[in-house]
Formats: structure tokens, C-alpha cells, sequence
């Protein structure tokens, strides 16, 4: 499913998503991370949308992805094991 904006632009939206991730502790963290992941791969945000939405570097970039993609294994596996009890 594709990101459809309908009351904010994709930069106010992008200021929205930095400004939750930055305050978000870390449960909340690795659920957003795993939002973002998805729809990164899913291809709703290009690596430079999300680059620039956090002010990123193609390093930090690089960095970023590959914590979002581990917070995002462990999330999925807590969140497998609670359905598993």
C-alpha cells in the first residue's frame, strides 16, 4: 500500500516522523522502526527522502538502516512470542 498524503505534505510528515522517532522510547522505537523499514522496502521512501527527512549522510544512512532492520527482527520476534503464549 502506497503512502498516500491527504492534510500534510511529505516534508511536514517527515518532520513528524523525526520529531517521534527523536521522543519515542524504545518500545515505541522498534515499532516505528519497523514501520519504517516496511515501507522503505516496500518503496514509499527512497533512501534520499529518508536521508533527508533525519538529516542524514549516506554513512548515518547506511548506519540507520542497519538499526532499523535490527530493531525491526527484534520486535517481530517479541511480538511473535507474546502470540505464542
Amino acid at each position: 500500500m502506497a503512502l498516500n498524503l491527504k492534510h500534510q505534505t511529505p516534508a511536514e510528515f517527515a518532520a513528524r516522523l523525526r520529531a517521534k522517532w527523536r521522543a519515542s522510547s524504545r518500545e515505541e522505537k522498534a515499532r516505528l522502526a519497523t514501520w519504517i523499514y516496511d515501507r522503505y522496502q516496500a518503496g514509499d521512501f527512497t533512501a534520499a527522502q529518508l536521508r533527508n527527512a533525519f538529516g542524514m549522510n549516506v554513512t548515518q544512512f547506511n548506519a540507520f538502516v542497519t538499526r532499523i532492520r535490527t530493531l525491526r527482527t527484534n520486535w517481530l520476534a517479541v511480538q511473535a512470542e507474546q502470540e505464542g503464549d
